[in-house]
Formats: structure tokens, C-alpha cells, sequence
């Protein structure tokens, strides 16, 4: 269908294209003219072309036509500019036909301008152009990487283009990044994880140098590292930006000052090769303290196991041998000194469940540690009930402080994807010594469900809200993770880590049917929260 480029850009590109319709509106005539009738003797030319879609990948044919309306292309000269030299572009009756046989050298952002005025004349041309995108695609003839200068966007999103010197390994390796268009020398990087730094598609960790990273909307607009979040084991690619955005909107609900780690969507190539949809996220650490607005000279502990239980026993039963079990020190001096952390622990650990509630805020604020509860509880993320959490020791206001880490298993899956029962309740008391005193005491227990009802009502633990975000990912994300998981699918399905533990209920899903998935287990969640935690 022909369609005039002035309606299109009137009309809107729709999501995820990358389309800049700027329709020749008639040009001020060359100074000096007298006539203007005599400059645009030729009549205004209302472009048409015939092209639905904007974005291509690399080895596609890209064939439209053009032209004005009601003119046939005897009567006008249309001239093309903006496209490689060997483009077919010739005049085929009341139009102009396009043709570009794309390959490997072409990816990135291309603007086509076009020139109409009447065949003979001096008329001021009037104009019009028409934004395309090409995707890079590694297997097009005459493959070559994308230029990182002018390849700064992919469907939609920053793109990150890493070039390491050396191999990638979980030790850092010398690199040179660039962001929007931007280049970044002397930067580090490493893969990043557990277990999952031996997914096919890994995270990373990148370390910047002098010249600090900007990221667009983060105050400050600065930073020596950004984590690369691989989605590999969540093809909804938005269970843990769900967790954090939520984390986020639970303080602002409050007014309450928290550690909330932000994240952004991205694609990242390294050494010019397409790695796919990522999310960049904050590294707790002392800048990322600094950057939330505290005072980041105090001492920063990662739970690595489920020993970081706030009891005095370990999981087995056992007294600790030290009550840092289950710990890591990752800011603060001296490194060996765990002294803070195991006053701590003293306290949750040898307290009544009365006296834990009562002097908790001596310690910490046990209204952050109820909604932590609420964060972990209501997700099933029954991974970071106590391990894969930050602890902050403010000393500004000598008070610790929660920071949510690793999310892979929420929201209806577990950390190698199967399936979690939407009715599964767990209470994490055996897990989390603070959790079972804030259930186990009759006033702490209202005040924990009250705070939820609340949130429920008009706020981050709302059905509505949920899906809303959910929405606003996906509409941000489709055509990348759909691209994604074109890529990386097949190993997906087939990765040894949890290949073969799936049963008839844990059937594999591909990108479409887990958004479903997901949507189900999230109004379905709602449901089962409303009969046990009544309005």
C-alpha cells in the first residue's frame, strides 16, 4: 500500500522501530527570488512510498517505491542521496523503484533523503527522509563488525560494544568499551557468577578507567563499573528488573531512605560479535552507597550461603564457629575484621522473639526487614531469604541497611528454571532468624500484614501495578528479546546445567509462551495472597 510520508510521521512508528519520517515540507525559496510561483512552478509533491517495514538485518533486500502524488515519474525528477552508490534506484512508471541487496558492511542507522521537483525546471526541490536501521547479522555475506561509533542503538536500545584484549575469563581482562558512541579506554572486564558463569551466554563485570561511565537518567551521571546481567536463565528477560524496580518503589511508597540498585535494558557485542539483550544494574559496593546518598565509609558484607541466617547455629544445626558464617567482606578495613557483623548476629541470634522485635532498632529498621520479607515471600525468591543479600553498616546513623541481590529464582521459577508452584507459601523462618521473630510476635505479625495490605491496595504489591511494569518492559524489549532468543534458544533448551531435570509439568517454553507464564503466575499469585491476606 502506498502510504504519504507525511501521514507516517504523523501516525507514529509504533514499538520498537527505529523510524524518523521528517516530510518534505516545501523549503523557503533561494533568496532573491521575486516569484514563487515561478520556484515551485512544479506544484508541491506529496511523497508516497510503499514500504511497511524499517528495520532490516544485514543480507535482507530492502524494495520499496516512491514518488509523488498524482505525478508520474516523467513529469518529476526524484533524486536519491544517503544510500551506497551500487542502490537500484530508476523511475518505473507514475514511481520510482528502490532496490538495495544489503550485506555484511552495512549495519547501523541509514537515512535516505529524496529530491522531487519537475523534470526541466530550476524549482528549489522540495524533500524528504526516510530513517531505516539494519541489524548486524554475522552470517550476511562480506560479514563485518558494526562501527561502534555510529552503531550506538539496536531496536530501541543503547548498545554496548566491548573489545577485549586477551580471552574472557572470571579474571579481569583489559578492554576498551563503547557507549553511545562514546570510547572507553583502559576498562576491565571479567565474567561474572556462580554457577552461572558457565551459562553459553554469561554476565559480566566491567571496570571502567579514569574517564567514568554516564548513564543516561542515573544521578550521578557516573561510574567506575556497571554489571552486565545476563538473562540466559530467565527467558522472560524480566523477572530481576521486576525485583529491583519493585525493591525501588516499595521505598518511595515509604519515603523511606534504602540502597535500591537500578537497572537498565542494553545489547552488548564483544569483539564485534552480537551477545544480545542484557541489564545493566548497579554493583553494590562503596560508589554505589555513595551514589544512593550515604555515607559509604562503613563497612559492606555479601551472604554467599545460607549460613548468613541471622541464627546462631549454621543449616545443619550446628553452633557457628563464627558468627560471620555464611559472609563476605566487600568494603570496609581492615578486611579481617568482622567484629560489627558478629554483634549483629549476636543479637538476632540470641534474642527471644520478643526482644529481637522490641530492640530491633537499636540494630536495623525492622520495617525494611519486613518488607524484604514481603519482597522475598511474595516472589518466591527462595534464594535470597537471607543468602544473595548485601548488608550495609551505615555509620552515619549506626544502623545496617538491606541491599537486594540475585534474582534468577522468582516469580514462578526456580535458579535452573523449573517450575514453582503458584499456591507454594514459605515463611523463610528457619531461613532468616529476624523473618521468624517478626511472625512469631503478635504485633510485629499485624504490622507486617498491614504494611502489605497497603502496598497491595495502591501500591508496588498492586495486580495492577505489576502487570503495568510488566507491560512497560515488554514494550520497551520485544523485538530485542525476540531477537535474543533467536540467538541463544537452541542452547537455552539444551544447557547441561539443567538439561534433563525438567518433568511433563516443567515442559521447556520459548520466549512467547514464558511471557505468558509469567503473566498467568502473577494474576494467579494475586489470588492466592487475597485468600490468605484478606483486604
Amino acid at each position: 500500500m502506498r502510504v504519504p510520508w507525511a501521514a507516517l510521521l504523523l501516525a507514529g512508528c509504533g514499538s520498537g522501530v527505529v523510524l524518523t519520517m521528517d516530510s518534505g515540507s516545501t523549503p523557503a525559496p533561494p533568496e532573491g527570488s521575486e516569484d514563487d510561483d515561478d520556484v515551485y512552478a512544479g506544484g508541491p509533491c506529496e511523497f508516497f512510498h510503499d514500504l511497511d517495514e524499517f528495520t532490516f538485518e544485514e543480507g535482507d533486500t530492502i524494495r520499496f517505491e516512491t514518488g509523488c502524488v498524482g505525478l508520474d515519474s516523467e513529469d518529476i525528477e526524484i533524486t536519491l542521496s544517503g544510500a551506497p552508490s551500487d542502490v537500484s534506484f530508476r523511475a518505473d512508471g507514475d514511481a520510482y523503484d528502490f532496490r538495495w541487496d544489503t550485506d555484511g558492511t552495512h549495519s547501523g542507522p541509514w537515512e535516505l533523503h529524496i529530491a522531487a521537483k519537475a523534470k526541466g525546471s530550476d524549482d528549489f526541490p522540495e524533500t524528504a527522509t526516510l530513517s531505516l536501521f539494519i541489524l548486524e547479522n554475522e552470517d550476511a555475506a562480506r560479514s563485518d563488525p558494526p562501527d561502534p561509533e555510529t552503531y550506538t542503538e539496536e531496536l530501541g536500545l543503547d548498545v554496548m560494544h566491548i573489545e577485549v584484549d586477551g580471552s574472557l575469563s572470571q579474571s579481569d581482562s583489559d578492554a576498551t568499551v563503547w557507549f553511545r558512541g562514546k570510547e572507553y579506554t583502559g576498562a576491565q572486564i571479567k565474567i561474572r557468577g556462580a554457577s552461572s558463569s558457565n551459562y553459553p551466554k554469561p554476565g559480566y563485570t566491567v571496570e571502567f578507567g579514569d574517564d567514568e561511565l554516564g548513564i543516561p537518567g542515573w544521578e550521578p551521571d557516573d561510574r567506575d563499573h556497571l554489571v552486565l546481567l545476563s538473562p540466559f536463565d530467565d527467558n522472560s528477560y524480566v523477572r530481576q528488573k521486576l525485583i529491583y524496580d519493585q525493591w525501588a518503589a516499595m521505598a518511595e511508597y515509604w519515603g523511606a531512605e534504602r540502597l535500591t540498585p537500578r537497572t537498565f535494558y542494553l545489547v552488548v557485542y564483544i569483539d564485534g560479535e552480537y551477545n544480545g539483550l542484557f541489564i545493566g544494574l548497579d554493583r553494590p559496593d562503596n560508589e554505589f552507597i555513595r551514589h544512593m546518598g550515604f555515607d559509604n565509609s562503613g563497612n559492606l558484607y555479601k551472604a554467599v550461603n545460607h549460613n548468613a541466617n541471622f541464627y546462631l547455629t549454621d543449616t545443619s544445626g550446628n553452633a557457628k564457629s563464627s558468627l560471620s558464617s555464611g559472609y563476605e567482606k566487600k568494603e570496609g578495613e581492615p578486611s579481617t575484621d568482622f567484629s560489627d557483623l558478629e554483634e549483629l548476629i549476636a543479637f538476632t541470634g540470641g534474642s527471644s522473639d520478643a526482644q529481637l522485635v522490641a530492640n530491633a532498632s537499636d540494630h536495623f529498621s525492622l520495617e525494611e526487614w519486613m518488607d524484604w520479607f514481603l519482597l522475598v515471600s511474595y516472589s518466591l525468591s527462595e534464594d535470597s531469604a537471607g543468602k544473595n543479600s548485601y548488608l550495609y553498616h551505615d555509620p552515619s546513623e549506626d544502623t545496617w541497611r538491606y541491599v537486594p541481590w540475585d534474582f534468577n529464582h522468582a516469580w514462578g521459577q526456580n535458579w535452573y528454571t523449573l517450575r514453582i508452584d503458584v499456591d507454594d507459601i514459605n515463611e523463610y523462618e528457619g531461613t532468616n532468624r529476624v523473618f521468624k521473630a517478626i511472625q512469631s510476635v503478635s504485633s510485629s505479625d499485624g504490622a507486617l500484614w498491614d504494611r502489605f495490605r497497603s502496598m497491595r491496595t495502591d501500591g508496588p504489591f498492586e495486580l495492577a501495578w505489576m502487570l503495568a511494569q510488566v507491560d512497560g518492559y515488554y514494550e520497551e524489549i520485544d523485538d530485542a528479546a525476540t531477537r535474543d532468543w533467536d540467538r541463544w534458544g537452541d542452547a537455552y533448551r539444551s544447557y547441561s546445567g539443567w538439561a534433563g531435570s525438567r518433568n511433563s509439568y516443567n515442559d521447556w517454553t520459548d520466549y512467547e509462551e514464558e511471557k505468558e507464564y509469567l503473566y498467568a503466575w502473577l494474576e494467579e499469585r494475586a489470588a492466592v495472597y487475597q485468600d490468605r491476606v484478606p483486604d
